[in-house]
């Protein structure tokens, strides 16, 4: 599953600061205890994932909802032998913003 294709190169994101948390603490705890794996790519960051059918409905909740605030990021959710695989890219410009989201991504 893409996302669609990005439309705009603001670098901001249009959550307000509790929407913010709420998003923070859905990833802490829906998705952050079922990565297996974390590696950056040319112009993003690949996440593996336990394949199950939950952990897909938590990874396209989670794109569904950042297409629609961070519209410089573009989604990609695939399988691959090591489970499930979400692509974040954005423009050069976002890689202080992934790094910063990539730097939270420690299990508890």
């Amino acid at each position: 599953m893409m996302s669609q294709p990005s439309r705009t190169t603001e670098l901001a994101c249009s959550l307000n600061e509790e929407d913010h948390r709420d998003r923070r603490k859905f990833v802490r705890e829906s998705l952050i205890p079922k990565i297996l794996a974390t590696e950056k790519s040319a112009t993003g960051l690949r996440l593996i994932f336990e394949d199950t059918d939950s952990v897909r409905s938590a990874v396209e909740l989670f794109v569904e909802l950042e297409s629609q605030c961070c519209g410089f990021l573009n989604f990609a959710i695939t399988s691959s032998s090591r489970g499930l695989v979400l692509l974040i890219e954005g423009p050069p410009e976002a890689n202080r913003i992934l790094a910063k989201f990539t730097a939270g991504l420690t299990k508890p």
